[in-house]
């Protein structure tokens, strides 16, 4: 979750329908000459990550998108190509276009073949930004399976003990269906923040916590940068070494493995920025046991996870996912919250671009 004072708030956002914003998110972008489906499949991932509490990740970006589009460093309409496949993998190639779109239906073919095998695998090259990562383990879990996805990103994080960044934020998600209690989704950044974090709060007008980045010389940046460059650097995962910085540091090339190497895209220090290569993998409950013995068993653990006693202050123990179910249960019903300025650059784009208004 994010910080209080990172938080959307009423003196920062606005609320809006959900439905309202994926007919307006969807028209951007089927403004600048994406196909329907493709926008809207664009639409329903934005979407998700603003109600589940994910704005970094959220219909602000809808914005970015259509001029990432028109300015020609996506290929828009795309071809998504399958390079080379198996019973059990696929190789695709995104095309250059919207990574969502290779992304959703990478999880699409591995469910598929996870539905007929067992376990269904894909890895995606000449790819960008997917959005909120935990989306596609949540295509798996809908379908009664143990999803989980990757992508690699642009060098951003130092290596541990490095002082110049070679390594992007790489996020890791992982998803596992329950019976009564909620699903558990796990979305992680292997950095110590998520990138986009840094992005709110610039443009919120706050500092950074001690802990998020270092200068090359290794002091603290509290300040929050738009830049890239080799002058400072995100920190992996565990932040110092006594404090486990090796484990964000390998995590992070786990995913460049399987994102980039497996798919001959390239790894981070390789990648342009707004480079992304992505793996999805569904794993068939039913192909191991039955799935509501399954389900049982995750609603035992939850339980036993959620009763556990809390330290002095605190009020809950979660489980991976909790938060975010608790943003959407919110957002469906009072709307969803978009950033003042997200919500100005919107209305403006889609005035530029003559399409209809829905919010």
């Amino acid at each position: 979750m994010a910080l209080d004072y990172l938080k959307l708030n009423d003196s920062n956002s606005i609320r809006l329908p959900a439905e309202d914003l994926h007919k307006q998110v969807s028209a951007i972008l089927q403004g600048v000459g994406t196909p329907e489906e493709h926008a809207d499949i664009v639409a329903k991932i934005l979407v998700s990550s603003s109600l589940r509490g994910v704005e970094t990740h959220g219909v602000g970006n809808a914005v970015r998108y259509s001029e990432s589009i028109e300015d020609g460093t996506y290929t828009v309409p795309q071809i998504v190509e399958t390079i080379s496949e198996t019973d059990t993998t696929a190789l695709l190639s995104c095309g250059n276009g919207l990574g969502f779109v290779a992304a959703h239906q990478g999880m699409e073919m591995s469910v598929a073949k996870a539905r007929e095998f067992g376990i269904g695998m894909t890895t995606i090259k000449d790819g960008h930004h997917i959005g909120m990562v935990g989306y596609y383990p949540m295509m798996a879990v809908a379908e009664d399976m143990i999803g989980m996805a990757m992508t690699n990103a642009s060098r951003a994080v130092r290596p541990a003990l490095g002082a110049r960044p070679r390594v992007g934020t790489n996020p890791i998600a992982f998803g596992a269906p329950a019976g009564e209690e909620r699903d558990f989704i796990f979305d992680m950044a292997t950095s110590t923040v998520a990138s986009g974090k840094i992005g709110l709060a610039q443009r919120l007008g706050v500092q950074m916590p001690v802990g998020w980045a270092v200068t090359a010389e290794g002091e603290p940046v509290t300040d929050p940068r738009g830049d890239r460059g080799e002058d400072w650097a995100m920190n992996p995962l565990g932040g110092t070494r006594e404090q486990g910085a090796h484990k964000g540091y390998g995590l992070g090339l786990v995913v460049d493995i399987l994102c980039g190497v497996l798919s001959g895209g390239g790894f981070g220090a390789q990648l342009s920025g707004g480079e992304n290569m992505t793996w999805t993998m569904a794993i068939d409950i039913a192909k191991f046991r039955d799935v509501a013995d399954f389900k049982s068993m995750m609603d035992e653990m939850i339980r036993e996870l959620h009763t556990t006693p809390v330290l002095p202050g605190e009020d809950r123990v979660l489980v991976a996912g909790d938060p975010e179910a608790d943003f959407e249960d919110d957002r469906l019903a009072n709307g969803v919250p978009v950033e003042n300025g997200q919500y100005d650059e919107m209305r403006q784009r889609t005035a530029q671009l003559g399409v209809e208004v829905f919010v």
